[in-house]
């Protein structure tokens, strides 16, 4: 039971690090675009120290700031993960189940923000190509719990 307590643990701070993480890339790429279309130009090259930067703001105030990207994940991706050991039980194939329980609880943990608040929270989601990033997060995450928790052996 701890080792899997444990292994939710890091696959949920795997989540909320790779959301994070392309949170920033996206919103970066959003703000050069933005940038260009002011000076009429090509789009404006960050310099990766403030990539860097941006990146580390960004994971830090999502957690302090605006803890509810973390909480909101978590309580996703364990919704998910219970249902997901339930089907692994009967239908094998542990690693992928846990691998798209992952993504699938983030989109539906976005698309629920957008029914009920009418926007998903945070800009790096919004969009086709955000809201992949941030299943693929998931998904890493379920990779990483089913990876973390071998099946028990009789």
């Amino acid at each position: 039971m701890v080792r899997r307590i444990v292994a939710f643990v890091v696959a949920a701070v795997v989540m909320v690090v790779l959301g994070s993480l392309a949170h920033s890339l996206f919103v970066q790429e959003a703000w050069s675009q933005a940038a260009a279309q002011i000076e009429g130009t090509d789009p404006v090259a960050i310099p990766m120290a403030d990539r860097v930067n941006w990146i580390t703001h960004d994971l830090i105030s999502m957690e302090s700031i605006q803890p509810a990207y973390g909480e909101i994940t978590t309580i996703a991706l364990l919704v998910a993960f219970l249902v997901a050991g339930l089907v692994a039980r009967f239908v094998g194939l542990r690693t992928v189940v846990f691998a798209v329980a992952g993504a699938v609880a983030i989109f539906v943990m976005f698309t629920a923000l957008k029914m009920s608040l009418g926007t998903v929270g945070i800009f790096g989601a919004r969009g086709t190509m955000g809201l992949a990033a941030q299943m693929a997060a998931g998904l890493v995450a379920g990779l990483v719990f089913a990876a973390l928790t071998p099946p028990r052996t009789s």
